[in-house]
């Protein structure tokens, strides 16, 4: 649920407003005059996971073996290359 506050209200209570945000899950549209000017929310940090779909995006659609043949290859070609100088 989105509830409009004005932005000298969330000043005045910010810890209050952020615990709602954390606890509850709530969400807050800031108001200057007449105008929304920023939303408050919960941040979800993503975490980068490597996974069977992140493999077929970048190298095309492949079965399962055929995935896992390419990231074994890819783990050898990296370990043994070099930069020539």
């Amino acid at each position: 649920m989105n509830n409009i506050v004005n932005i000298s209200e969330f000043r005045n209570n910010i810890s209050d407003y952020i615990n709602r945000v954390i606890y509850n899950k709530d969400t807050f549209l800031l108001k200057k005059g007449k105008s929304i000017v920023a939303k408050v929310l919960i941040y979800r940090e993503e975490k980068e996971n490597i996974s069977k779909d992140k493999i077929k995006k970048f190298a095309g659609i492949l079965n399962d073996v055929e995935a896992k043949n390419l990231k074994k290859q890819m783990k050898k070609f990296r370990k043994n290359f070099k930069l020539l100088t």
